[in-house]
C-alpha cells in the first residue's frame, strides 16, 4: 500500500513582518492534496501572515516547509508558484484594465509552452469569464473577479491553491457560488489551503480546519467537528452571543 504523504508540510514557524516581532508562535500545519483545509480565526490572529508565509512571500527565519517532499524552506514566491502553487491574495489580485483573456496571459507568463490550450481549459472551468473573454476586468462583479483571480492562479497547473479571504465581500448567492467552484477546482486534483472569515459556510465544504489565535494554532479537526464544536460555534457561527474569542486549557476536538 503507497504510504499517504503531505502535499504541504509546515513545521514549528514562527516570525511576523519585523525582526524581533513574532506574529506567528511554533505553527504547524500539513495539508493532503485530497482535501480542503481551511484556518479561520479571529482578526488579527496572523491567519494571512501564515499564507504569506508558506508561499514564500514573507520570509521566516525559524520553521521549516516541505513541499512535494523537498524542503523549500527558503523558496521565493516566483519558485514556489513554479513548483506548483498557486496563490490568490485577499485585494489586488487581478489587472483591473486589463481583459479577461489579458490576465490569464499575465498568469501564464511562466508557461513555455501551451499558453492558448491553458486559457481555453481555465476558461471552460468558469463559464461567466468564458463568455466575454474580452471583458475588462474592471467591469466585473466582486465575484467575477475572484473567479478571474482564481483562474489566474490556475494558468500554471498548480497542485496546492492557497486562498486569502476569497469570499470577502461578497454576497451570499456570490459566495455559495465560489464555493462551488472551489470545490470543483479541488476535484480536479489540486491540494486547497484556504483563509475564510466566512466560516460556517467555509466549514461546510472543508475537510479539515484550524483555529488561529493570538499566532498559534488553538484547535484543529475536520469541518464537521468544527461546526458541531460549542467552542468555534460561540466564537464564529452565531451559535451565542459573546466577544472575543478562548479557548479552555486542555480543549481538543
Amino acid at each position: 500500500m503507497t504510504e499517504r504523504r503531505p502535499l504541504l508540510q509546515v513545521e514549528a514557524f514562527s516570525g511576523g513582518y519585523v525582526d524581533g516581532i513574532d506574529i506567528i508562535h511554533e505553527v504547524g500545519i500539513d495539508l493532503y492534496r485530497d482535501e480542503i483545509l481551511t484556518i479561520i480565526g479571529p482578526n488579527g490572529a496572523g491567519k494571512s501572515t501564515l499564507l504569506k508565509a508558506v508561499v514564500g512571500a514573507l520570509p521566516f527565519e525559524r520553521g521549516r516547509r516541505w513541499f512535494t517532499g523537498e524542503d523549500v524552506s527558503g523558496w521565493s514566491t516566483p519558485r514556489m508558484i513554479a513548483s506548483g502553487v498557486g496563490y490568490v491574495p485577499q485585494v489586488d489580485n487581478v489587472f483591473t484594465s486589463l481583459s479577461i483573456r489579458e490576465n490569464l496571459e499575465m498568469g501564464g507568463y511562466m508557461r513555455n509552452t501551451g499558453l492558448r490550450e491553458r486559457i481555453g481549459e481555465v476558461l471552460a472551468m468558469f463559464p461567466d469569464l468564458e463568455s466575454r473573454p474580452n471583458e475588462r476586468a474592471s467591469r466585473l462583479s466582486g465575484g467575477q473577479r475572484q473567479m478571474l483571480a482564481m483562474a489566474r492562479a490556475l494558468m500554471l497547473d498548480p497542485v496546492m491553491l492557497c486562498l486569502d479571504e476569497p469570499t470577502a465581500a461578497l454576497s451570499p448567492a456570490a459566495r455559495g457560488e465560489l464555493f462551488a467552484r472551489i470545490y470543483k477546482i479541488h476535484m480536479s486534483g489540486v491540494g486547497m489551503l484556504m483563509v475564510e472569515q466566512n466560516a460556517t459556510e467555509a466549514l461546510v465544504w472543508s475537510d479539515r480546519a484550524v483555529v488561529m489565535v493570538d499566532g498559534e494554532i488553538a484547535l484543529e479537526g475536520t469541518g464537521t467537528e468544527m461546526l458541531t464544536s460549542s467552542e468555534v460555534g460561540r466564537a464564529f457561527l452565531g451559535q451565542a452571543e459573546g466577544e472575543g474569542f478562548t479557548i479552555e486549557e486542555g480543549s481538543t476536538l
